[in-house]
């Protein structure tokens, strides 16, 4: 096992130096550890009790461009003392560094030759390790597909394998995450999608009694992830927002989540379902099936019928009118509190009063009332769709000519 190997490469290092060593990967993902020997500054019982280093403490981008061995120097305002950087390369590629701490500066030539040495070695290693974990990552994309295919025999067989080497449970609970970049126009520099992707991964990995199995390309990524049933319901949408909040800090995000559904041959519902979660949100945002309640269905709703539709006259007058703006979000807090106006008027935080006279003024422009339920439906329909979808091309009813043309012998009925 390549961690155990290069653990001994450290300790063994250590042992020689009589000081402290720490291996970290390219990311600054401690690796291994070697004892302290009385030389354990503020900052490395940091990387050691976090399992990383802090990039700032480093001056990262700088020693990923050393040459060889070379020095971080000593910050007391980090807490840190001088420590020894050796990059750890092999065939041209950074792939960690080795950090000794060497306070008082008294390392020998022959020390740092001996530590350049053992970065070599170790280098070896972690380049093993790498095609290791690509040929992993790369399977296990295969896998995803493969899960989610339309060919049953390619189903079955990809459950099989996922089951047999314990990557996700066969007959827990299961949902399906759908992960899309959306390039935000704000002119700042964001994180690649590639290493956010990565992110989802260490995500889920720190949540207990789940497990997943990603497939991640540029900017999306497809999230399967099983558990038992007490680990999903309210935890799927939890999580959801929590690693919404996570990549939120690098760009512009959306996901749809679908399930929990019952094993995993009901992968393809939970899968239509994230489909569909996903399409209603816009540029940035979560939404889980479990919770779109009446949206469910309207997101199922094809775009071009609605582009095309022709809403009856009072809805259509509502949309265009120039109190829309006020007017629509009043009336859709109201019908989604099934027209509790005190509960209605505490969400929207305006007196009871103005909400009345808002409402009148959406009956008296519309010519719709909100005591009968087929209109309080329509109004409820075109606002839930309008949210979705935008308005449609042609909002009016036809005129009578085109209703002549088009149905000759509906007056005559």
């Amino acid at each position: 096992m390549s961690v155990e190997q290069i653990q001994a490469l450290a300790d063994g290092l250590a042992t020689r130096l009589g000081r402290a060593v720490l291996v970290d990967d390219r990311d600054l993902r401690l690796v291994a550890a070697s004892e302290d020997f009385g030389d354990a500054d503020p900052a490395r019982v940091w990387s050691l009790l976090h399992r990383r280093t802090r990039p700032e403490d480093v001056r990262h981008e700088e020693i990923a461009r050393l040459p060889g061995p070379g020095y971080v120097p000593e910050n007391p305002a980090l807490e840190l003392w001088q420590r020894l950087c050796v990059p750890i390369r092999c065939r041209g590629l950074l792939l960690g560094f080795v950090w000794i701490t060497d306070r008082f500066g008294d390392l020998t030539e022959e020390q740092v030759a001996d530590s350049a040495r053992t970065a070599a070695e170790i280098g070896v290693l972690l380049h093993g390790r790498l095609l290791a974990g690509g040929r992993d990552r790369a399977r296990r994309h295969e896998l995803v597909e493969q899960l989610l295919s339309q060919d049953a025999a390619t189903r079955s067989g990809a459950r099989d394998e996922v089951v047999d080497r314990d990557l996700l449970d066969g007959d827990g609970q299961v949902a399906v995450l759908l992960i899309r970049h959306s390039p935000a126009d704000d002119g700042l520099p964001h994180e690649s999608p590639t290493a956010v992707a990565d992110d989802v991964e260490r995500f889920f990995r720190d949540q207990s009694g789940v497990r997943t199995l990603t497939a991640r390309w540029p900017r999306r990524a497809t999230v399967i992830i099983t558990g038992r049933a007490s680990q999903h319901g309210e935890w799927l949408g939890g999580s959801v927002r929590a690693l919404l909040g996570e990549l939120s800090k690098a760009g512009s995000w959306r996901i749809g989540a679908g399930g929990p559904v019952q094993g995993l041959t009901e992968l393809s519902v939970a899968k239509r379902q994230a489909d569909i979660a996903l399409s209603t949100v816009d540029d940035c945002g979560a939404a889980c099936w479990a919770e779109l309640s009446a949206d469910a269905l309207l997101a199922q709703f094809p775009h071009q019928v609605w582009a095309d539709a022709l809403l009856p006259e009072g809805a259509a007058r509502l949309l265009a009118d120039r109190a829309a703006a006020t007017l629509l979000p009043t009336l859709g807090t109201f019908l989604d509190c099934a027209g509790d106006v005190q509960r209605t008027a505490a969400e929207l935080r305006v007196h009871r009063t103005t909400l009345y006279h808002r409402l009148s003024q959406v009956e008296q422009i519309s010519g719709l009332s909100l005591r009968d339920g087929r209109d309080r439906l329509l109004l409820h329909l075109t606002l839930r769709l309008h949210r979705m979808y935008g308005a449609p091309r042609r909002p009016g009813l036809p005129t009578d000519a085109e209703e002549r043309a088009r149905n000759p012998r509906r007056r005559a009925g």
